[in-house]
């Protein structure tokens, strides 16, 4: 495989997160209360973006017309050059007089589009930002003592108000493997994809599981194929909830495809069989999302000569 990667989109996040500050109560006030912070706006799965298909960053004169829901402002983290505050929020959607004022700046556009839209920086900030509000949304109660947890270290945590234990952001590895055999790689579908649309195999990591045995158990679990060396290449965080999808090369040691109930279909593809498909000429399958992990195990296993 190549030495040198594409850039993996939602990576890159540029921002300072303050983790020393966050730990300072009264340093941490002075930064929400900074007069030019900036503020993401997000709506269920779709973030605001202006005229440009940029990001229509507000600022906090505008926080009295709005309605903001819980957990309300989370900090993101500040700009290294100019100390300016990033922070994230979701107003209420019913909220009639916010909406329009909101609708004014520009359009809410759903974050799998924003991913073909966004500077890649943008991006990373955008989807750590869905990430975290959503853990936030699903994390309101202590998983100790069933008692409300409240917001913490500007978002970082959550802490419970009765027993005082923190909670921290939810991550979900995930491996996402190519699987090769020589000149040949196998790729799946699932009967709800849209049809012609395959790609590389994929799983959650389990407890006791070292990457390596998730990438075996889930190739046999899917595919009835063994695999004997396993790579790692890259880690791509994903926002879909929360996942960190870990991008492995599988080498199988056998060839026949069993299906069981987790696949519609399985295939083994020659090199010029991807090409077709990522120059969109192949006449069964669509060419792979290229943001997306999968895409980018394809393209580079494609390019890899020979």
């Amino acid at each position: 495989m190549p030495k040198q990667l594409p850039h993996i989109c939602l990576t890159g996040d540029p921002l300072d997160r303050l983790d020393a500050i966050r730990k300072n109560p009264d340093a941490l006030q002075k930064i929400l209360e900074h007069a030019d912070a900036l503020y993401l706006v997000v709506q269920g799965d779709q973030v605001l973006l202006n005229q440009q298909d940029e990001l229509a960053l507000v600022h906090r004169d505008i926080l009295p017309h709005l309605q903001v829901l819980a957990p309300g402002p989370i900090l993101l983290g500040v700009e290294p050059k100019s100390g300016k505050p990033w922070f994230v929020i979701s107003p209420d959607p019913e909220h009639q007089s916010g909406q329009e004022l909101l609708n004014s700046l520009g359009n809410f556009v759903p974050l799998r589009q924003s991913l073909v839209q966004l500077p890649a920086a943008d991006l990373a900030i955008v989807g750590r930002s869905f990430s975290l509000l959503r853990w936030h949304e699903n994390h309101l109660f202590c998983a100790g003592c069933g008692q409300p947890s409240v917001v913490s270290a500007g978002g970082e945590k959550r802490t419970c108000a009765d027993c005082q234990r923190e909670h921290f952001p939810r991550v979900d590895p995930a491996v996402i493997m190519m699987v090769v055999q020589g000149e040949n790689c196998l790729l799946g579908r699932n009967a709800s994809w849209p049809d012609g649309h395959y790609s590389t195999l994929a799983g959650f990591v389990e407890p006791g599981e070292s990457l390596e045995e998730a990438c075996r158990r889930e190739v046999m679990e899917e595919v009835g194929i063994t695999i004997s060396k396993v790579r790692y290449m890259f880690s791509q965080p994903w926002p879909f909830p929360h996942s960190l999808m870990i991008g492995l090369v599988a080498e199988a040691t056998s060839t026949k495809i069993i299906l069981e109930d987790e696949l519609e279909d399985a295939r083994w593809f020659n090199r010029q069989d991807i090409q077709a498909i990522l120059a969109g000429t192949h006449p069964d399958v669509l060419p792979p999302y290229p943001q997306a992990a999968s895409g980018v195990l394809i393209k580079t296993w494609a390019e890899q000569k020979s």
